[in-house]
């Protein structure tokens, strides 16, 4: 039995209250990460580092958060994304407070390592949140939005840590950040259920609108997650070169976490009011684009993933390969690197959670969604691991550094052939041949977008 008759009704709207709430969180816990980043000038002098030691001091991180990102997905399948979420935001929320009292490079990277392991828990369960709490046709719209949330706190990190580091130290930057998860704690576990059925209020119209074009609470029930289910499903070639394009589709972006900043303050000498300035106003490029790139990806790409997916890592490849071989002043260098750079971001990643949606079943888009930022990570950590060796010391100023951003351009464009090697999948389309069954010989509607 399916929903359809209710595919116009919306009614009480709860599901936004959860959306809200995922929102959120991405935007918290990533603005350690933003501010770690933007702040890499500062702690990576004060702490007396190399630029190899900036590198592998960065990539750290990578190296705690890859492998609990799969896992992380698995569980969110088993027990339920809510929890994952909450182990997520406790572990942050010490760990950003502990930068403060870095004192080494050793304890910087042990700091990193376990504070990767924590954030692992944030990925594949947010995915999982809305592919539970959304009807298929919502999901590109909705997910291109969170990343937008995600990518927001890159900008107002800025705009926020080089000011207040300046004022205060670039340590106390750390422990203010550290307290914005505390309440978003309390609103996740009292304000939030794994599936819409089980959240006090929604009403029995909404939780009908939410499973519109899925199987039915009854059908959802007797079919949850099986091991056997899965096994299936990776024995599908279109799942890995899809789950191995996600490892390379936005992988340069952590090139830019790591030296974009650094590259401002300590190559172009401009100074760090400007470098806050500039990283602002260039972030909202992407995030722009995340609010629009549903409806475009339906307008201009007639709803088919594969065009919406490469799309990013081209225009972000080609931003790169500019921003090195033209060796522009550093106002169009920052919009380049920081500001088209993350252009991949809103287009792959808000559109590759409803193509897992539309390859398998949503009770196994966490274990899916764990595995493409798992390996996207495992990639990412021998990038950025690497890339302080890549540095030219006998070249001065920003040209020092083009070697990475050509590295990094060599990695989105190669993205673009995987993303083609997969099969299609339709996010507007009422029927997909091309749609796994995940085990089922009966084929499944494909999800559509509005």
């Amino acid at each position: 039995m399916k929903y359809a008759a209710a595919a116009d009704i919306e009614v009480t709207k709860k599901r936004f209250i959860v959306l809200a709430i995922v929102f959120a969180i991405n935007f918290v816990v990533w603005m350690d990460e933003s501010v770690f980043a933007v702040l890499t000038p500062l702690w990576s002098g004060s702490l007396k580092l190399t630029t190899a030691q900036i590198g592998s001091a960065s990539a750290a991180y990578l190296l705690g958060y890859f492998p609990v990102l799969f896992i992380a997905g698995i569980l969110s399948d088993r027990i339920g994304a809510k929890k994952m979420l909450v182990i997520c935001l406790v572990g942050v929320s010490v760990l950003s407070a502990s930068m403060a009292f870095v004192d080494s490079y050793s304890t910087l990277y042990l700091r990193n390592i376990v504070f990767g392991i924590f954030f692992g828990f944030l990925w594949a369960p947010c995915n999982k949140m809305m592919a539970m709490w959304l009807p298929s046709r919502e999901r590109a719209r909705y997910a291109a939005i969170w990343m937008s949330f995600t990518m927001a706190s890159g900008a107002i990190g800025a705009i926020v840590a080089l000011p207040i580091s300046d004022a205060i130290g670039w340590e106390k930057v750390f422990l203010l950040v550290s307290v914005l998860a505390i309440p978003l704690i309390f609103f996740l576990i009292f304000k939030t259920t794994d599936r819409p059925e089980d959240f006090k209020g929604i009403s029995k119209e909404e939780v009908a609108y939410i499973y519109s074009d899925q199987p039915s609470i009854e059908e959802q029930n007797a079919e949850k997650f099986q091991w056997s289910h899965l096994r299936d499903l990776f024995k599908q070639r279109t799942v890995w070169t899809m789950a191995i394009a996600t490892g390379l589709g936005t992988t340069p972006t952590w090139l830019i976490g790591t030296w974009g900043s650094y590259t401002l303050l300590n190559e172009f000498k401009v100074t760090p009011a400007t470098a806050s300035m500039m990283i602002f106003f260039v972030t909202f490029i992407p995030i722009i684009f995340g609010f629009l790139s549903g409806p475009m990806i339906n307008k201009f790409f007639g709803g088919k993933c594969r065009p919406a997916l490469a799309f990013g890592p081209l225009v972000s490849g080609l931003a790169f390969f500019s921003a090195a071989l033209l060796s522009p002043n550093y106002i169009v260098w920052a919009i380049l690197i920081s500001g088209f750079g993350f252009f991949c971001n809103p287009f792959f990643w808000g559109t590759v959670n409803a193509y897992w949606a539309g390859i398998a079943k949503p009770e196994y888009s966490g274990t899916l969604n764990g595995l493409s930022a798992a390996l996207q990570v495992a990639f990412g950590y021998i990038l950025v691991n690497m890339s302080g060796k890549w540095i030219d010391p006998s070249v001065s100023g920003p040209a020092a550094l083009n070697k990475i951003w050509i590295i990094g351009g060599c990695v989105f464009l190669a993205t673009i052939v995987l993303v083609y090697l997969s099969k299609e999948v339709r996010v507007n389309a009422t029927s997909n041949p091309d749609l796994s069954n995940s085990g089922s010989n009966q084929e499944k509607p494909a999800p559509t977008i509005i």
